[in-house]
């Protein structure tokens, strides 16, 4: 498939090389050309701007670090959406606001473009290993066109609807149970130490505390 690709950080990258090996055609962009370069020996094309970047493509991938880096590569003059094509479809992989993401589909739906929210579960190794978890929810024929990308990038891809911002609800969802689990785990930890009871967990790691 003939793919364009912005966005090239930690996440990105990893994603991007897994889906040059998988046989895709890339063309990719990044703010920062540097990064981009080192994808030009690997057979991706260089993009100067991100309508470039989204022109004469299929899908068009977008893994950004949040709303504004979207938005900032998405609209306005010269920008990824006014040159999409007809008929192409922007795969929005970035943790990006629910707003946001409704936003997106509506824009492509007056250019007759799709669009498919996708954003990940993983960190940049599970990225560059291709072990990646996908949350996808956007029209089902589009999500079928795009399932070799996430092939590609993704070790299970989880359908959840063909309303995309939903794909938005659920990443959301999961990144604030991450996080108050590992804030209730620093104040369990925090708690038993200022209890004088720390030894108590490190026998316990280290399996010597009987059951």
């Amino acid at each position: 498939m003939k793919v364009g690709f912005i966005g090239l950080g930690n996440m990105g990258s990893g994603m991007a090389r897994n889906l040059i090996k998988a046989g895709h055609s890339l063309v990719v962009y990044n703010r920062t050309r540097s990064r981009a370069e080192e994808f030009r020996p690997l057979g991706a094309r260089i993009a100067e701007t991100p309508g470039e970047a989204a022109s004469d493509v299929e899908a068009l991938i977008t893994m950004l670090a949040d709303d504004h880096a979207v938005e900032d590569v998405m609209f306005g003059p010269g920008r990824a959406i006014q040159t999409l094509p007809a008929g192409a479809v922007h795969v929005g992989m970035s943790t990006i606001s629910v707003a946001l993401s409704r936003r997106l589909a509506g824009a492509h739906q007056e250019k007759e473009q799709h669009y498919v929210a996708a954003p990940v579960f993983g960190r940049p190794d599970a990225a560059a290993a291709a072990k990646l978890f996908i949350v996808v929810a956007g029209p089902a024929k589009q999500i079928e066109r795009c399932q070799v990308l996430f092939d590609a990038t993704g070790q299970k891809t989880f359908v959840v609807g063909e309303d995309a911002p939903s794909a938005n609800v659920i990443k959301l969802t999961g990144n604030f149970l991450i996080t108050t689990v590992i804030e209730s785990l620093a104040e369990a930890f925090a708690l038993v130490r200022k209890s004088g009871q720390s030894h108590c967990l490190q026998r316990r790691s280290s399996g010597t505390m009987a059951e």
